[in-house]
């Protein structure tokens, strides 16, 4: 509803907004004061997930862990936020693991960022690709012992278990089949089962999961939680090998 406000004599209503723009202090009707007062400002979740993304990619890059309490504050707080879930958004290319945490360090993981690894000249690429078309989803999982030249892979089918359209978003996972490359050779690797995956949150800059049951052939538990950032974040110069 409108305020009254009596002018020029007769009785005009002023919509709250404009009611609020008669009770400013002149100076700040000015050019510079309005702006000032009506200025937008990064939301706490936007601020959130940039101090989020810069932690984990300086810590990704220097080898090192992040700050684990501001690492799973972060988390936490981005998880919450119930965000929208585009598929469009989630889409295509590698997405590399940079934090993991909620449960034991997942076996890859563990394969990965061995003390052998620190002697390669970049970090080794852990992480998943998923993909959306009108036959349904698939996931493939990657992971390098020695870089590019030792990496393992497991791929799989995943579809929508509701019609949610914000986060949380679950997903049930059937991993069908895996390979291991040794150079230019390629094995298959006998490696199947069913998984369930949560989206907690998901943006252009980064995304938040966590599995719900335990992966196939225990290489990670139930109630672990993965951070991932685009390839080209962290790793710009890498190129994707026979997977």
């Amino acid at each position: 509803r409108g305020t009254p406000v009596r002018s020029m004599g007769c009785l005009c209503m002023l919509r709250p907004a404009s009611a609020l723009l008669l009770l400013l202090p002149a100076t700040s009707l000015r050019v510079g004061g309005l702006p000032k007062l009506f200025q937008r400002t990064a939301s706490p979740v936007t601020a959130r997930e940039a101090a989020l993304v810069s932690l984990l990619s300086d810590a990704f890059l220097a080898r090192e862990p992040p700050n684990e309490a501001a690492a799973v504050a972060a988390v936490r707080d981005l998880s919450s936020a119930c965000v929208p879930f585009d598929a469009a958004r989630f889409g295509d290319g590698l997405w590399i693991t940079v934090y993991t945490c909620g449960a034991e360090t997942p076996r890859w993981q563990r394969l990965a960022q061995s003390r052998a690894s620190r002697l390669l000249p970049s970090p080794n690429v852990a992480g998943q690709r998923y993909s959306f078309s009108d036959n349904g989803g698939r996931v493939l999982n990657y992971a390098e012992l020695v870089g590019a030249a030792l990496h393992i892979t497991a791929g799989g089918a995943f579809e929508a278990v509701d019609a949610a359209q914000r986060c949380p978003k679950d997903f049930s996972v059937q991993i069908d089949g895996g390979t291991v490359c040794v150079g230019g050779l390629t094995l298959a690797l006998p490696i199947s089962g069913p998984g369930y995956l949560r989206v907690l949150y998901t943006s252009p800059a980064i995304r938040i999961l966590t599995s719900l049951t335990r992966s196939p052939d225990r290489w990670e538990d139930a109630g672990l939680v993965a951070v991932q950032l685009p390839a080209e974040r962290v790793a710009p110069d890498w190129v994707a090998p026979c997977v």
